[in-house]
């Protein structure tokens, strides 16, 4: 039966849902004939993960002292494992898109970065992904064809259990010709509501104009009960964290209410929020792209809507 080899880079950020994300979609590929290898690559901050059943085999291996957790590193602890594979599947973050691109290259293999689901339809399996910047959808069929694929959809329902992971792992030779990376000082989470499955959820953008007025965003956001978000901008200015990062390079959400304060709505950034059930856009331009898909349109200065909003909160 024939390979596909499903990867976890176990790091602090990784989530029990990734898991079972993993082990919903081995259960797909394995009706169509394929057989489900998990890799599990713990990075200098792995922590204690539970895995799912189903898995053909599991395998773990450790990324050696001060290897650090860039793409080139990842890409060359997989690379091995990875090369009899028909099929290789993650999760979608920014960090897998990264390795994932370097692996499909290194393999020649078809990249879908940014899947939202697997089907399988007479035998013959199926990956869905946005396209035209989310505008459309298309259907790639991966039987006889070699992909890496990356998950970018809702969490799914595993009806495999869920066990500590007890494999040992085997630790492994640092990457020849790998950038290293010796220190680094990303940007904290903060905590609060996290994005993935918010009701609400209160974005900025570049139009927010500093990080010392990102505080604006995250007070308004808690005093509402609302995730806090951001456009790639904001992420790329270094006034939030990527993992609060919206739309097609971040993360998809589909809140019951998205406000959107200060950013201009970029095709990129409008992928990642077509499933909000309401939107509200706060933004000085009036032509901004933003308000062609908002249910409520607010031009103005953020700051002092923002005041306003808090006044009526206060007398409510």
């Amino acid at each position: 039966m024939t390979k596909a080899l499903f990867i976890c880079v176990n790091a602090a950020a990784t989530r029990s849902e990734d898991l079972a994300n993993l082990g919903a979609l081995a259960q797909t590929v394995t009706t169509a004939g394929l057989s489900p290898a998990l890799l599990v690559v713990d990075l200098a901050d792995a922590a204690e993960i539970s895995v799912p059943g189903g898995f053909a085999s599991v395998a773990r291996i450790a990324a050696p002292q001060g290897a650090g957790d860039g793409a080139a590193v990842v890409d060359a602890l997989v690379a091995q494992a990875a090369e009899g594979a028909a099929l290789v599947v993650a999760v979608s973050n920014v960090a897998s898109r990264n390795w994932g691109a370097r692996l499909a290259a290194r393999l020649g293999t078809t990249f879908l970065p940014a899947c939202d689901g697997l089907t399988v339809d007479g035998g013959a399996l199926s990956a869905a992904e946005p396209v035209m910047g989310g505008m459309m959808r298309r259907q790639v069929v991966l039987s006889g064809r070699r992909a890496v694929v990356l998950y970018a959809g809702e969490d799914l329902a595993c009806s495999a259990p869920m066990a500590p992971l007890t494999v040992a792992a085997e630790p492994a030779a640092a990457p020849a010709a790998a950038v290293t990376l010796t220190n680094r000082a990303a940007l904290p989470d903060t905590g609060g509501i996290p994005l993935k499955g918010a009701a609400r959820i209160v974005s900025g953008g570049l139009g927010v104009g500093s990080a010392e007025n990102w505080s604006r965003i995250d007070t308004f956001a808690a005093r509402v009960g609302a995730a806090v978000g951001a456009s790639r901008a904001a992420v790329d200015m270094g006034w939030v964290p990527s993992s609060r990062q919206v739309g097609f390079s971040g993360q998809k959400v589909a809140p019951d209410v998205y406000v959107a304060i200060g950013i201009s709505g970029a095709v990129h950034h409008l992928a990642g929020i077509g499933g909000a059930r309401k939107v509200v856009a706060v933004n000085k331009d009036p032509e901004a792209p933003i308000f062609q898909v908002a249910d409520v349109a607010i031009v103005g200065d953020y700051q002092a809507i923002l005041d306003a909003a808090h006044r009526k909160l206060d007398q409510a």
